[in-house]
């Protein structure tokens, strides 16, 4: 996939646009998932991107910002709702809304396993990103180490680590990666990075520490931290770009 990096601030411009269409999968214990899937007018052989949310938010809310920069680089994304989750951001969280029983951090694994799913059918041979932030973060690492062959690449933005996290996320999958993997931390959050730095680094998974940045994936919008991010959206795109053509070589 050619990385163009002109594309980079005009698409996030445009980000709040891109269409979406409402889709549902099912988790492994009944549960129904929402989701958004943002395919512009990308062909089918396009890479995909699934997006998993932070605690207390749902897909729309947190990737409103960055669906359309994604597609403007030549992605195409599914955001997700998962049952631990509500309406930070803005928007609402569907999983969630509907989803009876427990619904802590690791309670929504099913569910991260069930977007894969589904993105893996819908990438039809194409690569697979698996992109979490904050709680969700964590259980992308444990899903790409479980899922080697339908996963291309981790996107993990703030990775939580501490409590049941640490038995159901990142520490239980890491061991086990197989696929490269992207972390990023904002500076402020550097010293939760070092709660999994052997980890990643026996993984050689490149991780970022950003100036200026906030949790999770909103360290990409520059309305939210109220700086320019566009450096730290270039590191993610070029990693991107690299990690996808590679698979398509």
């Amino acid at each position: 996939m050619k990385f163009a990096a002109s594309l980079l601030g005009a698409a996030f411009g445009f980000s709040a646009c891109a269409q979406a269409e409402t889709i549902t999968t099912q988790a492994v214990d009944g549960v129904t998932v929402y989701g958004e899937t943002y395919y512009a007018e990308l062909s089918a052989s396009a890479p995909v991107i699934s997006l998993f949310h932070q605690a207390g938010s749902n897909g729309r809310g947190e990737y409103g910002p960055i669906t359309g920069w994604l597609n403007g680089l030549g992605y195409r994304v599914i955001a997700w709702d998962q049952r631990s989750g509500d309406g930070h951001f803005g928007g609402d969280n569907r999983t969630a809304a509907e989803a009876s029983g427990p619904d802590g951090y690791c309670d929504a694994y099913p569910d991260v396993e069930a977007g894969i799913a589904y993105a893996h059918e819908a990438a039809q041979g194409a690569p697979l990103i698996v992109w979490g932030s904050s709680y969700s973060a964590s259980l992308v690492w444990r899903a790409a180490a479980a899922h080697p062959d339908k996963i291309e690449g981790v996107v993990a933005m703030s990775t939580a680590t501490g409590g049941k996290l640490d038995k159901c996320g990142a520490k239980a999958g890491l061991p086990n990666l197989v696929a490269p993997g992207l972390a990023v931390w904002p500076k402020k959050e550097e010293g939760q990075a070092e709660a999994l730095s052997s980890l990643l680094a026996a993984k050689n998974v490149e991780v970022h520490i950003v100036e200026n940045g906030v949790h999770g994936s909103s360290t990409l919008v520059d309305e939210r931290t109220g700086h320019d991010m566009s450096a730290a959206r270039a590191q993610v795109a070029a990693w991107l770009s690299k990690t996808t053509s590679k698979v398509e070589e």
